[in-house]
């Protein structure tokens, strides 16, 4: 009973710091504080509602647990206020999920344009600036001081945010979300409790730890696999199962280092060419021969993941702890949660999951060259970065999606316990979980609130780690992205193969200098270089 109540006042302190900065203890960026004003309803010479209704395109990626609910967007209660409040329809165009690229690609070539562009920044070829000067998208900058004061007052009040929000030539060409406080870090080790609780170790620190309870998970249940890898959330082609280590660096973050190019003080590194790369390839190459490891990692697809959990036979996991939670729940499994491992007990963990202070740029919505009204497609957007809008894109309606207690947000059981739809989708009907606004992170995941523990759980990875080492969301030229994708098209597929061979016991570690001074010919140092090049840039926003 006080270990209860002591989790619900961690939750009613977080609740409580809403309209203030989270703490973190992270090199990411320092979020909003709280600046966004109550120009919600006038910008300049755009006032909302509008006397006269107007009606705007946005092609934009669908979700499959949206579509369980709604044949597209226009089915949020969101959107269906949002049209109420300015009085200006949307009309969504959807790509079918799973081909959003290859359709935007489509569109761009038919030279017909929808007046709004989710996603088209990280999905045009060499950029938002080289869609900008191919006359494709608008540069906003004007259009964003004159129709978009809460955005423009945000960006003001912050200056990673500002550096984050505009490319190196100061070009804005996508209005993003903006965290209003920085998130918590998601992304961890669970550990099933019971197995835990037979090995009679305590929860691992130290890799020598999670070594001695891998092993003995494994003498307890020889059919198992005591620890699995989930890459739910990892960018395609970048999971375990492709790479050998995990996205956000949990074991490999341990011998200093970040997975794939890292910023390490202003210095751009590789994580895969460094000398203690070795060291963790030694690591996980003998839980693979030892069996404490998925034998069948390489061709394992996340359902296949899943199935290990709710069949029973992991006994760790590396992953989302939401999912985590969601996996081992449905098994009736109580598991715990273990600290990002360390070499030596009190070293400092300097790489984890994290998100940059304008984030995810896939939720980013550019404006057409096409779109007649640019200036009310630049005011319905900067809607959601008022207190107002911001409230009702991450909690939904007032006495639907949410009550106000002692005058903070809190969802109601229509979004936390809804008996008819599941939470994933709950977060698409009640509330609007992408497009840009600004958001509340993990302070509006429904997923999270209404399980204390996992919310306990996320603070104390943000509390133990920092992202020292992430690289921030910095820009190519056309001419570097090109002169990029052409070494990593070919590097990373020889570094992928190589480094799954270390693992299997195909290769020896015995050749990994070998394998660097192969990478170092194939011009992974000049590929650095032009990240190097691009920080340098960044940092002089």
């Amino acid at each position: 009973m006080k270990m209860k109540r002591a989790i619900l006042s961690v939750i009613l302190c977080i609740i409580l710091i809403y309209s203030t900065a989270c703490g973190n203890s992270g090199k990411t960026d320092t979020a909003v504080q709280s600046t966004a004003g109550d120009t919600a309803s006038t910008a300049k010479d755009v006032s909302f509602p509008l006397k006269e209704s107007a009606t705007l395109t946005m092609w934009c990626g669908f979700n499959v647990n949206a579509s369980k609910v709604m044949s597209d967007f226009s089915g949020s209660h969101v959107f269906q206020e949002m049209e109420k409040i300015t009085n200006t329809k949307i009309k969504f165009i959807h790509p079918a999920i799973g081909q959003e690229v290859e359709q935007f690609n489509l569109m761009i070539a038919s030279n017909e344009y929808p007046d709004m562009v989710m996603g088209g920044i990280s999905f045009y070829s060499g950029g938002g600036d080289k869609a900008v000067a191919d006359g494709i998208f608008i540069k906003l900058n004007d259009l964003i001081a004159k129709y978009a004061p809460n955005y423009s007052k945000l960006l003001a009040n912050n200056p990673d945010a500002a550096r984050q929000c505009s490319s190196d030539n100061s070009i804005m060409s996508a209005i993003l979300p903006i965290m209003r406080q920085d998130n918590l870090c998601w992304h961890g080790p669970s550990i099933r409790a019971d197995w835990l609780k037979e090995t009679g170790l305590d929860t691992p620190v130290t890799i020598s730890d999670w070594e001695e309870m891998l092993t003995a998970m494994k003498k307890n249940h020889p059919d198992s696999t005591p620890l699995i890898f989930n890459f739910a959330g990892a960018p395609v082609g970048e999971g375990f199962k492709n790479r050998g280590e995990d996205h956000w660096g949990v074991f490999l973050s341990a011998y200093g280092m970040g997975p794939s190019l890292y910023n390490d003080n202003g210095t751009v590194k590789l994580g895969a060419i460094q000398p203690g790369y070795k060291d963790y390839l030694e690591l996980i190459n003998r839980w693979y021969k030892n069996g404490l490891i998925d034998a069948d990692f390489p061709a394992r697809d996340e359902e296949g993941l899943n199935a290990i959990i709710t069949s029973g036979k992991a006994g760790a996991m590396v992953g989302s702890v939401d999912i985590a939670s969601n996996l081992f729940g449905s098994q009736k499994i109580d598991y715990v949660t273990a600290p990002y491992p360390v070499l030596k007990e009190g070293d400092k963990i300097n790489y984890r999951a994290f998100d940059a202070v304008a984030s995810p740029i896939a939720n980013s919505v550019s404006i057409s060259t096409q779109c007649k009204n640019p200036e009310i497609a630049v005011a319905w957007l900067d809607y959601a970065f008022s207190e107002k809008g911001s409230l009702l894109y991450n909690f939904g309606l007032e006495g639907e999606g949410y009550t106000l207690q002692e005058g903070k947000p809190v969802f109601t059981d229509t979004v936390l316990n809804n008996p008819d739809i599941s939470t994933e989708t709950a977060l698409f009907l009640y509330k609007m979980q992408s497009f840009p606004q600004l958001r509340y992170g993990a302070y509006a995941n429904p997923g999270t609130l209404r399980k204390p523990a996992v919310m306990e759980q996320k603070i104390a990875w943000t509390e133990q780690c920092t992202a020292d080492l992430a690289m921030p969301p910095v820009t190519l030229t056309a001419d570097e992205a090109k002169a990029y994708s052409n070494i990593m098209s070919t590097a990373n597929v020889y570094r992928n193969e190589m480094v799954l061979k270390f693992i299997m016991g195909a290769e020896s570690l015995d050749k990994f200098d070998s394998y660097v001074k192969q990478m170092d010919k194939m011009g992974i140092n000049d590929a650095i270089k032009i990240y190097q090049d691009a920080l340098g840039r960044y940092l002089k926003r």
